[in-house]
């Protein structure tokens, strides 16, 4: 099955759209009088909708599902608190919650895949705590740790995980 492109250069395309967008913002804004606070943020964002773009064009694979979601998610999760100062002081639950909703979103589009809602969860429970309850699940010197964890896990899940859905 083909996609809308014919298959070709999609991702490659997408992911450079995505880099000379994310580049351009901070002379852009430079120049408007409205210099960009978080470029990196934007780059995250964009790269999804790179993936997005190639699942959507595409045959709609799962590989480029998780990615697209993921980022998405990231970038939205760092841009959000910071384009409005009033959810400043729940920068990480918004943050971690933009996750949990990303992998939602993963199992809403792919629900033969259980392991996209089982991560969904433990990251939302520890957003909820974190927005509600101020409890802090992830001990204070291993919170650096977490995020990256679970994009490093989320990545080798997409490489390992078996073919046959």
């Amino acid at each position: 099955m083909r996609g809308i492109t014919g298959g070709r250069g999609v991702l490659g395309g997408a992911v450079l759209l995505a880099v000379g967008t994310a580049v351009l913002l901070p002379p852009f804004g430079a120049w408007s009088g409205h210099p960009i606070q978080d470029a990196g943020a934007y780059l995250f964002l964009f790269l999804g909708v790179a993936f997005a773009i190639a699942w959507a064009a595409g045959t709609q694979q799962f590989v480029y599902l998780v990615p697209a979601a993921t980022m998405i998610g990231f970038g939205l999760g760092l841009i959000i608190p910071a384009a409005i100062p009033r959810f400043q002081d729940e920068a990480s639950a918004i943050f971690l919650g933009s996750l949990a909703v990303a992998f939602v979103v993963i199992y809403l589009l792919s629900p033969s895949r259980k392991i996209p809602l089982a991560v969904a969860a433990v990251i939302g429970v520890v957003a909820l705590a974190d927005l509600f309850a101020k409890v802090e699940l992830i001990p204070a010197g291993m919170q650096p740790f977490f995020v990256p964890f679970i994009l490093i896990v989320t990545g080798a899940y997409v490489i390992l995980e078996p073919r046959t859905h």
